[in-house]
């Protein structure tokens, strides 16, 4: 069986958001959980010109916006 739930973490545990769904999942029983970061959205581009389009956005940004050479160095 797989489910999609959302749950926040809380006190040290995931506690499910409620959508009015019943779990059928016994007590005790041992689940697999993926935790997503919620900051990082997935992609919404639906083919390879959009793709292409946002990848000329970012690199028209980056070129707009360059790193100065004496600032942090990144890692």
């Amino acid at each position: 069986m797989s489910l999609r739930l959302k749950a926040i973490y809380k006190d040290g545990a995931f506690v499910p958001i409620s959508n009015s769904e019943k779990l059928n999942v016994s007590e005790n029983a041992e689940v697999g959980i993926t935790v997503h970061d919620p900051h990082i959205l997935p992609p919404t581009a639906t083919s390879d010109e959009e793709r292409e389009r946002a990848l000329r956005e970012l690199f028209a940004s980056w070129d707009a916006h360059p790193l100065r050479a004496d600032g942090p160095c990144l890692t």
